[in-house]
C-alpha cells in the first residue's frame, strides 16, 4: 500500500518536469525517501504511518516541483498554480502561434494577397501578435479564476489527494490535446479571416464561396465561443493527462456549450451560398437525393457536428468511468 503511495507521490512531483531530468529527479525522490524511512525506522519494516510522515516532511508534490523546476521565486500567479499556469501557458502559446501561421498560410492561397511582400509579412505578424496577446489574456484569466476560486490542482492537496499513477489506457496523450488546441485555432482564424477559402470551381472555371463571408464574419461572437470551447477542453486534459472526474465534466459541459452555438449559427442564420448550391446541382443531372442533401446541407453539417460532439462527451464519460474501476482495483 504504502509502496503505491510513494509511486504516486513522486509521479506529481516530475509529471510537468522536463523529459530529459524527470527521470533523474524520480531516482533522487526515491533514493532520498527511502534513506529517510531507513532512519526513521532502522531495522524495522517502515508501515503506511511512516511514509506518510516521511513525506509530510517533504512537502507537498507541488511544493517540491518548484523547488526542481525552479519556478518558484517567479510567482505571476501564485503557487499552486503557477507552475501549472506556465506549462498550460507555454502549450497554448506555441499552439496559437502555429495555428496562425496555418491560418495565414491558407488566406493567402485563398487569394487575399497585398501588393508587395512586405505587406503580407506585416499582416503575419500582426496575426501571430494578435493570436499570442489572445491566447496570454485567456490563460491568465483562466488561472486567476482557478486562483481565485482555490480550485485544486493535482498534488496540491497532500497526500490524500495525490494523483493515481494511470495506466497506459488511461492516460491523455500530450500530442492529442495540442492537435486539438491547434484545430481550434485554425477554425477560428479561418471562419474569422478567410471564409472565403471553402469555395466551389465549376468547369468553366468560376468560384463559388461555399458560405457568404460577411454572414460568417457577423456571428464571430459564437465562431470564437465555439473555438473557446474546445481550447478549454484540450488545456483541461493537457493538465490532468488522464481521465478524471475534472477532464469528464469539462468536456461535457464545453460540447453542450458548443452544440448550442452549433445549433444557433447553423439553423438559426443563412451561412450557405445558394449561388454555390444552385451551380453544383446544375452537374447532378437533377438528382432528387442529391438535390434535399445540398439544398439542406446547413442541416446536415448541424448533424455531422452534434454526432462528433455526442462522440466526444460519451468518450470521455466511459474512458473515466473505466479509469475509476482500475483505480479501485488497484
Amino acid at each position: 500500500m504504502y509502496s503505491e503511495l510513494i509511486k504516486r507521490y513522486v509521479y506529481a512531483v516530475t509529471r510537468h518536469l522536463p523529459r530529459k531530468s524527470r527521470e533523474d529527479v524520480a531516482k533522487e525522490l526515491n533514493t532520498l525517501i527511502a534513506d529517510m524511512l531507513e532512519e526513521r525506522c532502522g531495522q524495522m519494516p517502515p508501515a503506511e504511518k511512516d511514509v506518510r510522515v516521511v513525506l509530510t516532511e517533504l512537502g507537498t508534490a507541488s511544493e517540491l516541483y518548484e523547488q526542481y523546476s525552479g519556478d518558484g521565486k517567479k510567482c505571476l500567479i501564485g503557487p499552486p498554480y503557477y507552475s501549472t499556469y506556465l506549462y498550460v501557458l507555454r502549450i497554448v502559446m506555441i499552439c496559437t502561434l502555429i495555428g496562425t501561421t496555418l491560418a495565414f498560410a491558407l488566406s493567402v492561397m485563398a487569394g487575399e494577397r497585398e501588393i508587395y511582400w512586405f505587406f503580407e509579412v506585416f499582416k503575419w505578424i500582426g496575426m501571430m501578435f494578435s493570436g499570442a496577446v489572445a491566447a496570454f489574456a485567456f490563460v491568465t484569466a483562466l488561472f486567476a479564476y482557478f486562483h481565485h476560486k482555490e480550485i485544486p490542482l493535482d498534488g496540491s492537496m497532500g497526500l490524500d489527494n495525490l494523483p493515481p499513477v494511470p495506466e497506459k489506457k488511461d492516460r491523455i496523450s500530450k500530442s492529442e490535446s495540442i492537435f486539438g488546441i491547434v484545430i481550434s485555432v485554425v477554425f477560428v482564424l479561418i471562419l474569422l479571416c478567410c471564409p472565403q477559402i471553402f469555395c466551389a470551381i465549376t468547369e468553366q472555371g468560376e468560384v463559388f464561396p461555399v458560405f457568404y463571408v460577411q454572414a460568417v464574419r457577423d456571428t464571430w461572437y459564437l465562431i470564437v465561443l465555439f473555438g473557446l470551447c474546445g481550447i478549454i477542453g484540450e488545456a483541461v486534459k493537457l493538465m490532468d493527462g488522464r481521465y478524471t472526474g475534472r477532464v469528464m465534466l469539462t468536456t461535457i459541459a464545453c460540447d453542450l456549450v458548443s452544440a448550442v452555438c452549433v445549433t444557433w449559427w447553423l439553423l438559426g442564420h443563412d451561412l450557405v451560398n445558394m449561388e454555390m448550391i444552385e451551380a453544383i446541382l446544375g452537374y447532378t443531372q437533377r438528382n432528387e437525393v442529391v438535390r434535399a442533401m445540398f439544398m439542406n446541407i446547413q442541416l446536415l453539417l448541424w448533424g455531422m457536428i452534434m454526432l462528433a460532439l455526442v462522440i466526444d462527451a460519451v468518450t470521455a464519460a466511459v474512458k473515466t468511468s473505466l479509469a475509476r474501476d482500475r483505480e479501485e482495483m488497484k
